[in-house]
């Protein structure tokens, strides 16, 4: 038998065994462990990056709940109540100092019984006392009234929201069967109380002398100082209407 001949391996025949055999390089090797390891950062930092947003978030949420909230209530319960009392009073002031200045003269018992159903108080007990001289005075001036607001405002509301003070300013028109109408400006501060639910004057001043707007005036009146009780600055003119130097 004959045997084959063997062709010898060149180094050409021998490289690519020789490729595919070789180990990896240093670099090689890093760059494996590289992307090893980037799938376990990436999948550990992004859940701890959105646990601390949603807790950031909550935190933030709940106290603007809670800011809010108060907020709410406190406009609810406390301011809410507080504007409603001060409305309360102011419109009492108006409706009383309206009242006050008030005469029917075809009426002067009712008249005078509107103007003390808007006092309380020591203004109140003085109407009631002199209920019979303010109907004579009201009776022989002949004189009516009647009254319209040209401006009103609350300038005090006491914490326990119980007691007010408002500036009324009225135009009072004053009429007689002799005479052209008459109208005044009057300027008042009225002290208002609370008589159970309901405001009330429990105080009545004038910050200045009535100013005449048209009309001819108190033509031939006798003066405060000739008439009962003016020398009580606190006494409202409707309960004396007469009395044309004491409003």
């Amino acid at each position: 038998m004959s045997e084959q001949s063997k062709e010898p391996v060149t180094p050409e025949d021998a490289a690519p065994q020789a490729e595919v055999a070789a180990p990896p390089t240093e670099a090689q090797a890093a760059d494996g462990a590289e992307q090893e390891r980037a799938p376990d950062d990436g999948a550990t930092r992004p859940p701890a990056l959105v646990t601390a947003l949603a807790v950031a978030a909550l935190v933030a949420a709940l106290a603007a709940a809670l800011w809010f909230g108060v907020g709410w209530a406190r406009a609810a319960f406390v301011d809410g109540a507080r504007a409603d009392a001060r409305d309360s009073a102011l419109d009492a002031a108006r409706q009383a100092a309206i009242n006050m200045t008030s005469m029917n003269i075809d009426d002067v018992p009712g008249s005078l019984a509107l103007a003390r159903s808007s006092m309380t108080g020591a203004i109140l007990e003085s109407a009631e006392k002199n209920r019979a001289q303010s109907e004579q005075m009201a009776t022989q001036a002949g004189v009516g009234m009647s009254a319209k607001v040209l401006g009103a405002a609350l300038t005090e509301l006491t914490g326990e929201r119980d007691h007010a003070t408002a500036l009324v300013v009225l135009q009072v028109t004053e009429t007689k069967p002799d005479r052209a109408p008459s109208d005044y400006r009057y300027t008042w501060s009225l002290s208002m109380a609370k008589d159970g639910e309901v405001w009330k004057a429990e105080q009545v001043a004038s910050l200045s002398q009535p100013v005449l707007l048209s009309g001819p005036g108190p033509q031939d009146q006798p003066g405060a100082q000739d008439q009962p009780g003016a020398d009580q600055p606190g006494q409202p003119a409707p309960t004396e209407p007469a009395q044309e130097g004491n409003r």
